[in-house]
């Protein structure tokens, strides 16, 4: 393990903020997914990446941080950090949204800046695991499997607005060549969880029916000054005054999965093996908890990697959805250095929160992306942990595949 990173120490030295003790629900037993299942492909569109390369490359580098913003500003007038990406800007895309709207009776449809904002940067990463289900999927003769599109948009949004971009999404892959006999939209739910949309394929993976596959995207976008404006009035804004606040951020990130069975039927195809995601509850909020509950963390640590047959020891890569507070940094970093001290902590930890700024369920699958990623770039194991949630801690091991007699 190496020396402890100059940003932990600033957290570990710096004068704690007065805080208010909330007490989560009674803790609910952890279910495992009914089965692992097959990472496909993975794309994300970030401010410091357009894919899970160019992202964990800039993490390594120290350089996927926010940054301040040019247009936002705090109730003071100062200018705010942000996690700004570039290709949400992209006015082709959006003019093509438009006129699709229009054709499609949706002419008046409100959406703000925001909304155009996650929908041009979800509408990239769509078209591309829509490529890549094309690429592996599509068999030269014979039907295809059906390819489900899950799309986990934040919970602000009107029903109209979820459902104009399911059906949008529905009609990009359609555009990209998948047979429309073979494509559904599933309807998500406004509170579904990017944890519970996986354990729901998982699940589905393994009933008697035609092989499936999911094409499982997060999109959002806090980048615009109302956004801003709403966080303020709640204290919840990232500010030189409030430093543990929320830092507005976009981005999006998908999955292509499938069962494990139906991924072994693809010829020539590299692909990584999720095993079920497991998960704790907290006693206390983790932005009102004295210290890191390390020894419950390393507990759930442990029964993952021990779902995939492995030890922790055997783990190359840690990736999380940790941002910059506190409380999620000092329990990453405690796990590190408890269960996981064969890693170095600045070239195999990877914090997604921290690049995407907030942007609910995306730096979630960002972090999974990256995980993909790792593995098949080391050939050997990632663990995966999802701390945003102020009371739930989600964990998975990331793996190759086994082989089909030993899976």
């Amino acid at each position: 393990m190496t020396s402890t990173p100059a940003w932990l120490k600033s957290i570990l030295t710096r004068p704690k903020a007065a805080t208010i003790s909330v007490t989560a629900p009674e803790p609910a037993p952890s279910s495992p997914s009914a089965a692992p299942l097959a990472l496909l492909a993975a794309a994300l569109r970030a401010a410091h990446g357009a894919s899970p390369d160019e992202l964990a490359a800039a993490i390594a580098d120290n350089k996927a941080r926010p940054d301040l913003d040019p247009e936002l500003v705090d109730e003071d007038g100062f200018p705010i950090s942000s996690a700004r990406c570039a290709d949400a800007g992209n006015e082709a895309v959006s003019e093509e949204i438009r006129e699709w709207l229009v054709l499609s009776g949706m002419a008046e449809l409100q959406l703000g800046e925001a909304h155009w904002r996650a929908l041009t940067l979800g509408t990239a990463v769509m078209r591309e695991l829509a490529g890549e289900a094309l690429a592996q999927l599509l068999p030269a003769e014979g039907a295809p499997p059906q390819l489900r599109l899950l799309a986990l948009l934040p919970t602000d949004w009107t029903p109209q607005q979820r459902q104009a971009a399911g059906l949008w999404f529905n009609h990009a892959v359609a555009q990209s060549g998948w047979p429309v006999a073979y494509l559904g939209l599933i309807d998500v739910a406004r509170d579904a969880t990017a944890a519970s949309s996986i354990r729901q394929c998982a699940a589905d993976s393994q009933l008697p029916q035609e092989r499936v596959a999911t094409l499982l995207i997060a999109c959002a976008s806090h980048i615009a000054q109302e956004a801003v404006e709403q966080w303020a009035a709640s204290a919840a804004l990232s500010t030189r005054a409030r430093s543990q606040g929320l830092v507005p951020g976009e981005g999006a990130a998908g999955l292509l999965l499938t069962s494990l069975e139906s991924a072994r039927q693809v010829a020539d195809s590299m692909f990584a093996q999720l095993y079920p995601l497991l998960e704790t509850r907290r006693q206390v909020s983790i932005d009102s908890a004295k210290r890191a509950e390390t020894p419950r963390i390393t507990a759930l640590a442990e029964r993952a990697v021990q779902a995939g047959g492995v030890q922790l020891p055997d783990v190359a890569c840690l990736v999380a959805d940790t941002d910059h507070r506190n409380g999620r940094a000092l329990e990453l970093m405690g796990l590190a250095c408890a269960a996981l001290p064969q890693l170095d902590t600045t070239t195999d930890v990877a914090r997604t929160g921290v690049a995407t700024g907030s942007c609910g369920a995306v730096s979630f699958l960002c972090a999974l992306a990256l995980a993909r990623n790792a593995v098949l770039l080391n050939q050997a194991p990632a663990l995966f942990m999802s701390n945003d949630d102020p009371f739930t801690c989600t964990m998975a091991l990331v793996g190759l595949p086994l082989p089909a007699k030993a899976a």
